[in-house]
């Protein structure tokens, strides 16, 4: 079967980055349960585009013909019913939003633009000077290792490290940002 699974990135994801994010979290599911076909993570990443998501004319029609597999109208139900998911959260997106190219909320991105001038995006920058960075913007990340998490977080992505870095730090004195190069 031909799957159409939905997945809104937004306007500031390249899209070969969002290419890179959806072949990594399918490689990642397929290495977490060995025992589940290809056919059944592409079925799941649908499920989950249908719960999130409006569904399109295409994706009607795929539920349509997968309807008589009671297996799949129960798990399909389930995720209605309780929500699933959605396949990417709000740090993954954000990750993504900036790897190529800064998109802050307009209030930081002007602060950090009239101290240091535009920067690169994410990739460019080392996991240290993220840390500094998500701190200083108090992106909140599920660790206190937030270079470990960047780190982990960028390869659950697909998403290759740049060396050398060309930011290496982000340091906040007082109410001014430096950023180390």
């Amino acid at each position: 079967m031909n799957w159409q699974v939905n997945i809104c990135f937004g306007s500031w994801i390249h899209p070969e980055d969002a290419t890179r994010a959806v072949v990594a979290r399918f490689a990642q599911s397929r290495k977490d349960r060995k025992r589940i076909s290809e056919e059944r993570i592409w079925e799941d990443l649908f499920i989950a585009s249908l719960a999130n998501h409006p569904w399109s004319k295409e994706q009607i029609e795929q539920i349509e013909k997968l309807s008589s597999d009671r297996n799949f109208r129960e798990r399909f139900a389930r995720a209605l019913e309780e929500g699933k998911s959605p396949t990417f959260d709000q740090l993954h997106i954000l990750i993504l939003s900036n790897w190529r190219e800064i998109h802050l909320r307009p209030e930081i991105q002007a602060k950090i633009e009239e101290q240091e001038g535009k920067l690169p995006g994410l990739q460019d920058w080392s996991p240290k000077a993220v840390a500094g960075l998500f701190e200083w913007a108090r992106i909140k990340v599920p660790s206190q290792n937030l270079e470990g998490w960047f780190v982990h977080r960028r390869k659950r992505l697909g998403l290759p490290g740049k060396y050398p870095h060309e930011i290496k730090d982000f340091i906040v004195i007082n109410d001014s940002v430096r950023v180390v190069r």
